[in-house]
């Protein structure tokens, strides 16, 4: 009897022409359909890492995740259920002209359509309801975003002082399995505060995309409890940049950096931020900021949770 869910991941990749916003579908040779790119997880992955990689596999598209477009679920002919996550994903121009896309035994063509061509074209019901959350995402202005990531240290384990804490054997795991999906979404720049398990749950991703790690006492923990904090500078300095970055810092800290990037973009604070900023050691949440505006949309993701096979 059909038990376990199919877990998917998948995106909308678009791109700015002078004619308009065009969106990428693939026609499936095996089911002659048309349907966004997407595919199942591989055993360990996690959706954001899935979602790029099968991307690239479908299309030739190499790209980062934009905002989150949600998720689908539909029983198959086989009556398990399936459950599949989607992104809007940007194709720059460099992406397209490298993309090495030809025919294949799966994917026979793809094909960049306008808005009303997808619609009329989409084989099924659960694609034509993710290109209505990327036009709800276009009317507001939601294409055109950076990546500001927090992220908490992971698990630590004892020491005499409390900025040295080092990283557990879960800790080092929590901070491995973190690496890919905050490459997924394309950061490009790490802070951590001082304390000893934010620089080692930072090194991996920092090693993983060829940046030093920058060390910030003011959004260190003994800093917070001294009330020397200072999360608004870091904040207004990555703002004014645009560029993708991750912050890693703690617990107690990580609300007044979420509170500080609603204030420098003008979001406002809301109960929705509030809970994104509440993590479990080794969690991160996105805020998608719109270039020169607010904050569009947040995600809040648990990579080692994420990796393991449900019980």
């Amino acid at each position: 009897m059909p038990s376990q869910t199919v877990l998917a991941a998948g995106g909308v990749v678009w791109r700015q022409t002078d004619e308009g916003i065009r969106v990428l579908a693939v026609c499936r040779k095996k089911y002659r359909d048309l349907s966004f790119a997407k595919g199942k997880l591989d055993p360990g992955e996690t959706f954001a890492e899935a979602a790029v990689r099968e991307i690239l596999e479908e299309t030739g598209i190499a790209g980062v995740l934009g905002a989150p477009l949600g998720a689908v679920k539909y029983r198959l002919p086989s009556g398990r259920k399936k459950h599949v996550a989607y992104w809007a994903v940007k194709a720059t121009k460099a992406a397209i002209a490298a993309s090495k896309f030809s025919p294949n035994h799966e994917i026979s063509e793809i094909a960049w359509l306008t808005l009303d061509e997808a619609r009329e074209g989409l084989s099924y019901p659960a694609d034509v309801d993710i290109l209505n959350r990327f036009e709800q995402l276009v009317a507001a202005e939601g294409l055109d975003t950076y990546p500001v990531v927090f992220l908490r240290h992971a698990k630590a384990g004892a020491a005499p002082t409390d900025s040295q804490r080092p990283l557990t054997e879960t800790g080092q795991e929590q901070a491995r399995a973190a690496v890919g999906p905050l490459r997924a979404f394309g950061v490009r720049r790490v802070f951590a505060s001082t304390a000893l398990r934010c620089q080692q749950t930072a090194e991996p991703i920092a090693q993983a995309i060829g940046q030093e790690v920058h060390a910030e006492e003011a959004i260190s923990q003994a800093a917070w409890e001294r009330g020397e904090d200072d999360p608004t500078t870091i904040i207004a300095s990555r703002v004014q940049k645009a560029k993708p970055v991750v912050l890693c810092s703690h617990g107690p800290v990580i609300p007044a950096l979420m509170e500080a990037l609603a204030a420098e973009t003008g979001t406002g604070s809301s109960r929705e931020l509030r809970e994104a900023s509440s993590l479990s050691t080794g969690s991160f949440t996105v805020a998608h900021v719109r270039r020169g505006g607010q904050i569009v949309a947040i995600e809040t993701h648990s990579p080692l949770d994420e990796r393991r096979p449900p019980k």
